[in-house]
């Protein structure tokens, strides 16, 4: 009777493991260093959006609590330079120093957190959130194979798999379907705009202009006395 109730018991559990996808667990294509994963699964991620983005005494937050659920973990690519000024000869992504995690209050999306690994001490902190439900709900189900591309530009979030786009968000980027992603128009960063100048510099201009004026002045006011005595 026990090795039976135990077998029962092993089965169930195993069908659970089956059914339930381990916490952080990698979500698409692209590696995740232990760091951050235990980063994102040790409650670090948890503590730290509690801190930064968690409910305030005036109200204000999300209210993370015990039921604070971080999802699997995707490492995110860019479009390359090259793609987004339309080359389609070259790679179009590129993988960049950032993990993509959704999260949920129990079963409640509410954002994606960005973790990156600090440059400086070389360890996993969590870069941003974006408090959007749809692309946390969308960045749970990234397939396996494909490459989980960020289009920072459109606030998109797009599934790169056997050269076709898939919109997991589409954002503001127009895209409704699966795309080749040869054919897929890429928005582009609007250009920074020009740079004020210095206000000073004007101004020293002006002072100058005015100093020559001067001189100009008094050298026709003392020459005709200069000629007067030479005659």
């Amino acid at each position: 009777m026990r090795s039976a109730a135990r077998a029962l018991a092993a089965s169930a559990l195993a069908a659970v493991l089956v059914v339930v996808p381990a916490l952080g667990a990698r979500a698409s294509a692209g590696s995740v260093p232990p760091e951050v994963r235990a980063y994102v699964t040790g409650g670090g991620l948890v503590d730290r959006l509690e801190d930064i983005y968690g409910e305030n005494a005036q109200g204000a937050g999300i209210a993370f609590d015990e039921t604070t659920t971080p999802g699997p973990i995707s490492r995110v690519f860019h479009w390359t330079d090259e793609r987004i000024a339309g080359d389609t000869d070259g790679k179009p992504t590129r993988m960049v120093n950032e993990w993509a995690v959704p999260v949920s209050l129990g079963e409640e999306p509410v954002g994606v957190a960005i973790v990156w690994i600090n440059t400086d001490t070389e360890l996993p902190e969590l870069a941003e959130f974006d408090e959007r439900a749809d692309a946390a709900l969308a960045l749970q189900t990234v397939p396996d194979a494909a490459q989980l591309v960020r289009d920072m530009v459109s606030s998109a979030w797009f599934a790169l798999e056997d050269g076709t786009v898939t919109p997991l968000v589409a954002g503001t980027s127009g895209v409704t379907g699966p795309t080749p992603v040869d054919e897929l128009v890429i928005a582009t960063p609007a250009p920074d705009p020009e740079t004020p100048g210095d206000p000073g510099t004007g101004l020293g201009v002006a002072i100058a202009v005015v100093v020559l004026l001067l001189g100009v002045v008094v050298a026709a006011l003392l020459l005709p006395g200069r000629r007067r005595r030479e005659v």
